[in-house]
């Protein structure tokens, strides 16, 4: 079963003590020092993303106009998908802002 927890960005910067957003990073481990922009870019040309990395294009439910994803495994290390016990996904805006997040836990 997946549990799907969804928190407005506020709470969880507050919650996870980040600070800003916008084209910021998230934990170095997981961005690999990639932008959400960065990530976006990658994908449109064709790159190949770093591992447990993933991104949609498009509008999004909460307003953005892409996604990006990360699939990490119980200890927090990137991993595929089809290993990944937790997924991390930020939608974002025109100008690589992360506006919302969604929180997926495998069981």
């Amino acid at each position: 079963m997946i549990r799907i927890i969804k928190l407005i960005m506020v709470l969880s910067a507050l919650i996870l003590g980040v600070t800003g957003c916008g084209d910021n990073h998230i934990g170095q481990s997981q961005s690999d020092g990639y932008s959400f922009s960065d990530y976006k870019t990658m994908a449109e040309e064709n790159h190949d993303l770093p591992i447990g990395v993933g991104v949609t294009i498009g509008n999004t439910p909460n307003g953005g106009v892409f996604s990006v994803a990360f699939f990490t495994d119980a200890s927090g290390e990137l991993v595929s998908k089809d290993e990944a016990m937790y997924i991390e996904i930020h939608e974002c805006d025109e100008n690589g802002n992360s506006i919302y997040r969604t929180y997926i836990e495998r069981e």
